[in-house]
């Protein structure tokens, strides 16, 4: 065993977040998966589907086929304006943490203005752009990043388990890097 498992990550707190989508409209949000992790070990996970808000309800057969998600799926499920207060008692202060931060923020944003509701400044970390600063990969997907720091594989577009991997990837960067965790999430986040 490597002694970088045994590296203390006290202070590492964070919660990290994964959305799929039913079309390629950012609003369109069908999934939603969290992860809690408080001193390098993820404590709580959340996920449940999502009814895509009105006017972006349709389901694109190419979404469909990475994420098996149909209209079907979703018949029932809570739409956004009651998931997303769920997901902001969850996530609480916490910074948030996305591989390829930018959609996931784009969904987060655009499914919330959908709805009509006001989004709080929120400190986002990209696990992407973290391990491109890291790692030296021919690619920088999610799975890649999750072999390279040798964390099992994950049902790849399932968001409760992106979501989690997600937040094994940064505590996995963190171990590689020796540092507390912190000192990377405040380097690495922005606010927006």
């Amino acid at each position: 065993m490597s002694t970088m498992s045994h590296i203390a990550l006290e202070g590492l707190s964070f919660t990290a977040i994964d959305f799929e989508t039913a079309n390629p409209k950012r609003a369109s949000v069908c999934s939603v998966g969290l992860a809690k992790v408080r001193d390098g070990v993820v404590v709580d996970t959340l996920e449940t589907l999502v009814q895509p808000p009105s006017g972006v309800q349709s389901f694109n057969h190419y979404n469909v086929a990475v994420h098996g998600i149909t209209a079907q799926a979703v018949l029932g499920a809570p739409t956004w304006d009651v998931v997303y207060p769920k997901v902001a008692e969850f996530a609480g202060a916490d910074a948030l943490v996305a591989h390829n931060a930018a959609f996931d923020r784009s969904v987060l944003t655009q499914a919330s203005a959908a709805c009509g509701i006001v989004l709080p400044r929120t400190r986002w970390l990209c696990t992407r752009d973290t391990a491109r600063s890291v790692l030296d990969l021919a690619s920088y997907k999610l799975p890649d990043v999750s072999t390279a720091l040798n964390i099992p594989d994950h049902d790849h577009h399932d968001a409760g388990a992106d979501a989690r991997q997600c937040a094994l990837v940064l505590i996995g960067l963190c171990r590689r890097l020796g540092t507390d965790g912190q000192s990377l999430v405040r380097q690495h986040s922005r606010t927006w």
